[in-house]
């Protein structure tokens, strides 16, 4: 997972919580029938829950990826060596050298943890109303 996917989701959600914190978007949402608010409150707190799960399984996962950084390193060393010899191939090492910098470049606990943070207090602010 791109650092800039993970950037823009903590932007979104940020944004998201700000509206829940303004008074004037309570009073809408109160101001709405249950029967058409409860139904987007739940596939929002469905939505986040998914992304909570998605991110709770890649952080138990980054101690392996962490633990290939020098395989890693020297794979995307190999792939750009590689380019000079197979020209024709060029796609194919571009492939494998975006999935190594995806996985060079994955966040670490702590920016996961900040997000995972921010899903439990929006979805507690989506409870309160």
């Amino acid at each position: 997972m791109d650092e800039n996917v993970l950037q823009k989701l903590k932007e979104a959600l940020q944004g998201l919580s700000t509206l829940l914190d303004n008074p004037a978007v309570k009073t809408a949402i109160g101001a709405i029938p249950d029967s058409i608010m409860n139904p987007v409150i739940d596939g929002l707190k469905t939505v986040l829950n998914v992304i909570k799960d998605a991110l709770n399984e890649l952080k138990n996962s980054l101690g392996s990826v962490t633990a290939l950084g020098d395989l890693l390193k020297t794979v995307n060393d190999l792939l750009a060596a590689a380019e000079g010899l197979a020209p024709g191939q060029k796609d194919t090492l571009n492939t494998v050298k975006t999935i190594v910098k995806t996985l060079q470049d994955l966040p670490g606990v702590a920016d996961i943890e900040a997000i995972l943070t921010l899903i439990g207090q929006i979805i507690a602010k989506l409870e309160a109303l």
